[in-house]
């Protein structure tokens, strides 16, 4: 009985320190977030898309949204491009992270031979999933970006 007891009690404490460990994701207002970001910026040549876009962009359902802002260099010449979604639930986001992952290969794909100093700030920049979030922050200014918002949804 006291050895039952004894292995319930601790995983009773390993659950509980479990939970203490995890961290929710905040509601972010992912517009505010683009905003502040828009402010740090330095490339002033960058266009917003819209949900209308996110087919023929990303592939990316319109259905599977909740919120977005897409941020992307327009010239042609430099790899900038911030996309901030959030899934409209688990399955939405790991769809949305699936067609994020792609479109990264499909940059890497188009700057490593063409524009290899683009190429190598990509390198330094991940698709990342936070629950629901998913973003492609991919700027020279990544470590700043980033850290708004990581602010943000954390």
């Amino acid at each position: 009985m006291k050895k039952w007891f004894s292995v319930l009690l601790g995983l009773i404490l390993l659950f509980s320190l479990a939970a203490c460990g995890s961290k929710a994701t905040k509601q972010a207002d992912l517009s505010k977030v683009m905003d502040n970001m828009k402010a740090k910026l330095t490339n002033t040549e960058m266009m917003d898309l819209t949900k209308d876009d996110l087919m023929a962009s990303y592939g990316i359902d319109a259905n599977d949204v909740k919120q977005l802002a897409i941020y992307v260099d327009s010239t042609g010449v430099k790899g900038d491009e911030i996309v901030l979604l959030e899934g409209k639930d688990a399955d939405a986001a790991k769809r949305i992270k699936e067609k994020m992952d792609a479109r990264y290969q499909q940059k890497e794909v188009e700057m490593k031979d063409y524009l290899p100093e683009e190429y190598a700030i990509l390198k330094k920049c991940p698709v990342k999933q936070d629950g629901n979030y998913v973003s492609m922050i991919v700027s020279p200014q990544y470590e700043e970006l980033n850290k708004i918002y990581n602010d943000a949804i954390q």
